[in-house]
């Protein structure tokens, strides 16, 4: 990289961390949100917070290719940003959070598109493009897709049990066992999970050396192997409420936490390996 394209980058740079500055007292509010989304009980978005920095290490990654590139404005870049505007305008004036969320998805790329150009922009697609895993549906959409999913993870639930010949009934999202009701509450869903795994799911096969197409079915993978893994905690949750109590499969105990954390085990087990099963037929 040249003196000039180094104090151009250089330049870009400050302006980008101005703009960022100015950023935060226009999107005040929505970032208080965005925070108390990500702090909240049950909350499906606690990841949000490592997000960006996992982008930027994809970024740092590319260092060397970046390195080649002259930065170039680009009308395209001002096109998105001001689409950008009218999103977070319309989530405002609206009160819907997760609009105005979305258009610093939009914002980001946008700048980075006019600050440095579309070829810088297409080395660092995957990182600018994983930053949607930050930004918080909104209510109405989690709940749309939590019902059917926890419909789902119950009724396979109960259906695994009773194949262990223990007496069990659904009704509704209620779980009937001699011990006692169960309820399917929205952490039991998988939507967590889902969300979670598409993410990672969309690492792997971004790091991946294989083709466009493995890469695609290795991402779409994430889904069905999210909603696997969701179905196992379950039955362990189940089993656990009828031969020690009710209490000792609740909320807030270490088999409840703990079931969660070997989802998550399991579905990386899983996306790795078929990450491999994927490389190792190329």
């Amino acid at each position: 990289m040249s003196e000039t394209q180094k104090r151009n980058m250089a330049v870009n740079i400050i302006f980008l961390t101005i703009i960022g500055i100015f950023t935060v007292f226009a999107y005040k509010t929505t970032l208080m949100w965005m925070y108390d989304r990500y702090m909240g009980a049950d909350s499906y978005y606690s990841h949000g917070f490592i997000v960006p920095f996992i982008s930027l290490y994809f970024i740092y990654l590319q260092k060397e290719n970046l390195a080649q590139i002259k930065p170039q404005t680009s009308v395209i870049g001002l096109i998105i940003l001001f689409f950008a505007l009218l999103l977070h305008i319309l989530g405002t004036l609206l009160y819907i959070f997760s609009i105005s969320g979305f258009s610093i998805f939009f914002l980001i790329i946008g700048l980075s598109i006019f600050l440095f150009g579309k070829e810088i922009s297409k080395v660092i697609w995957f990182p600018l493009l994983f930053l949607v895993f930050m930004f918080p549906l909104p209510e109405a959409m989690i709940s749309l897709v939590s019902f059917p999913l926890k419909i789902f993870a119950a009724k396979a639930g109960v259906w695994i049990i009773s194949i262990l010949g223990i007496p069990i009934y659904l009704e509704g999202f209620n779980i009937l066992i001699p011990a006692g009701p169960l309820l399917v509450g929205n952490p039991c869903s998988g939507l967590r999970s889902l969300i979670a795994f598409l993410a990672l799911g969309s690492i792997f096969a971004y790091l991946e050396p294989i083709s466009i197409i493995k890469k695609w079915f290795l991402f779409s993978l994430s889904i069905p192997i999210a909603l696997l893994s969701n179905i196992v905690r379950i039955p362990i949750l189940i089993l656990v409420s009828n031969y020690w109590g009710l209490e000792a499969a609740g909320p807030d105990t270490l088999v409840h936490t703990g079931s969660g954390i070997l989802v998550f085990v399991l579905g990386f087990l899983l996306i790795f390996t078929a990450a491999r099963a994927l490389e190792w037929r190329t």
